[in-house]
């Protein structure tokens, strides 16, 4: 008989890595019994085994075993002329791996959401903002605005763990406004204003840099842009928040960050206000930091035989992969629950975890653990200032991307 350990756990799948999550595992299967929220309990139980499950190699549609598959991988990758990694989620010892693998093959390091880290690090680099914490966000402010469309339904717990916490140490979050502008979802909006202070605008997002104007000019404004006005006005302890994906749709994301940046630093003028980008759910955050430590660059970076080299517009994987520059992409992704976006015309390698999908096979599919599920790690929060440990859950015999790359590093 199966028995049931009920333990708390680090969650891996979104970058809050909120560690109050309270599941039941068999040894294989995971239940989450304490999560509230309906899309993080979904996220974590999608990872369980099922049926369609990938626990072994497979080359096209043949299966090897896990010895046979890296032989295999390292035929195909020794043959290679140009070799692109592209990284889709994993841990700090994940990403170390990458690089040290990519440096034995002078190979290509890029990040999957890299496009969104550059447009909050290009504003950082050309005009510099201010920042905060989520820690920062929970005890001391008593404004936040998040822009933006799907931001809650991508880190939905940032309500009840930064926003609206049972408590915080410096300022009453019964006293605390929280502002929405932009598409968001009525009956969250609805929900939110049954126990909540919460206002919202609706505007399309490329109306934000115009609003943000209005809001800093003596023009006429409606009651609703009044009412707004007030509340920064009366703030002590600003906090603007966003999700760079949310502006993908918009005809310039990057003048809005940079409005919603001079935003920020125009306030810190006269009170005290910070901006708090929240990162994408692909391990974002551990891929920038990492890849910084150890290359001076949060992504974008190519072994040129002596050490990496960054060049943001050559060493972009997507324009690679979509111009077909090179003959070899080798898909990392450990935490990633949508289909990955294989070119059937380029060379494949896959390891990822067993319940990976694809939009085309790749030549050599290898199941890889989950960090936080399937083996110990380590993961960074959003804000960068906190590093998570990552228990182990189940144990199926997966081995961790660092044990696989570890295998395929030219020798």
């Amino acid at each position: 008989m199966k028995s049931n350990k009920t333990q708390y756990i680090t969650c891996p799948f979104c970058s809050l890595h909120c560690d109050d999550i309270k599941i039941r595992s068999d040894g294989k299967s995971i239940n989450v019994i304490s999560e509230p929220i309906k899309n993080c309990t979904n996220k974590i139980e999608y990872f369980n085994l099922n049926k369609r499950s990938n626990l072994q190699a497979k080359a096209k549609n043949k299966y090897l075993d896990i010895h046979k598959s890296i032989q295999t991988a390292k035929s195909m990758l020794d043959k290679s002329n140009d070799i692109t990694v592209v990284n889709h989620g994993t841990d700090v010892d994940g990403v170390r791996s990458i690089l040290s693998f990519s440096a034995s093959y002078n190979a290509v390091v890029d990040h999957v959401n890299s496009s969104h880290l550059y447009r909050n690090l290009g504003i950082m680099q050309r005009k510099g903002y201010m920042a905060t914490s989520l820690t920062e966000t929970k005890n001391r402010s008593d404004l936040v605005i998040l822009f933006g469309n799907n931001i809650l339904a991508k880190s939905p717990r940032i309500i009840d763990k930064v926003i609206f916490p049972k408590y915080s140490l410096c300022s009453s979050t019964k006293k605390r406004t929280l502002v929405l502008i932009g598409k968001f979802d009525l009956k969250t909006i609805r929900t939110l204003k049954k126990s909540h202070r919460v206002e919202n605008l609706d505007i399309e997002l490329d109306r934000i840099p115009g609003l943000l104007g209005e809001l800093e000019s003596g023009i006429k404004k409606t009651s609703m842009l009044l009412k707004l006005k007030n509340l920064i006005k009366n703030s002590k302890y600003l906090v603007c928040s966003w999700t760079s994906s949310d502006f993908d749709a918009s005809s310039n994301p990057d003048h809005i960050i940079s409005s919603i940046s001079d935003f920020v630093l125009k306030r810190n003028e006269v009170t005290r206000a910070a901006c708090m980008p929240i990162a994408g759910s692909l391990g974002d955050t551990t891929s920038s930091q990492t890849m910084t430590w150890i290359t001076g660059f949060p992504a974008r970076v190519k072994f040129n035989g002596q050490k990496f080299m960054h060049d943001r517009n050559i060493c972009n994987s997507k324009s690679i992969i979509d111009n077909k520059s090179t003959d070899l992409v080798v898909h990392i992704s450990t935490i990633n629950p949508d289909k990955l976006q294989i070119n059937k015309n380029l060379k494949n390698i896959v390891i990822g975890h067993p319940n990976s999908t694809f939009t085309y096979q790749p030549d050599i599919f290898i199941p890889v653990g989950i960090p936080g599920i399937d083996h110990r790690g380590i993961m960074f929060r959003t804000d960068h200032v906190v590093s998570m440990a990552l228990d182990k859950v189940r144990d199926v015999g997966l081995l961790s991307v660092k044990e696989i790359l570890n295998n395929l590093v030219r020798e």
